[in-house]
């Protein structure tokens, strides 16, 4: 059974407290959870899947920052990931002009993910290389797929 739920900082502060991160991506995440206006988590079979949220740099800002924390449970589940993520950029995009982050070079599935939500890469910039998914450029997507 598949459950994306949409959560506040206690409960994903709550989920991160069993993950096994190094002291440097634990700071990190801190620090997303911290930042995040808002967050979902996916549970296959009660297990968790993924992590994400978003992270606007000011509150009146048209863009927003997406970070994203898979598990090797979503190995067996991407199309799931993929579907559910598409109806959550979807959300966001009503709210602002567009999302970026930046991947890691050699990343491929989240890559191709990215790529799946119609996202634009840009130069690498050491070992990371920053996306941006535009609302217009989603939904040209979206309509062409069908979703």
């Amino acid at each position: 059974m598949t459950l994306i739920e949409r959560i506040n900082t206690a409960r994903a502060k709550e989920i991160v407290k069993v993950l096994v991160l190094s002291e440097t991506d634990a700071k990190v995440m801190d620090c997303s959870l911290a930042m995040s206006v808002v967050m979902w988590a996916g549970f296959i079979d009660g297990q968790l899947a993924c992590l994400w949220g978003v992270i606007p740099p000011t509150l009146m800002s048209t863009q927003a920052y997406l970070w994203l924390y898979t598990t090797d449970v979503i190995k067996e589940h991407q199309f799931i990931l993929v579907r559910h993520s598409q109806l959550v950029i979807d959300e966001l995009l009503t709210e602002y002009e567009s999302i970026v982050g930046h991947a890691t070079i050699g990343a491929s599935k989240s890559i191709r993910w990215l790529k799946w939500l119609g996202a634009k890469f840009g130069e690498p910039q050491g070992t990371m290389v920053p996306f941006r998914i535009s609302r217009d450029e989603f939904h040209r997507r979206s309509h062409r797929y069908g979703s």
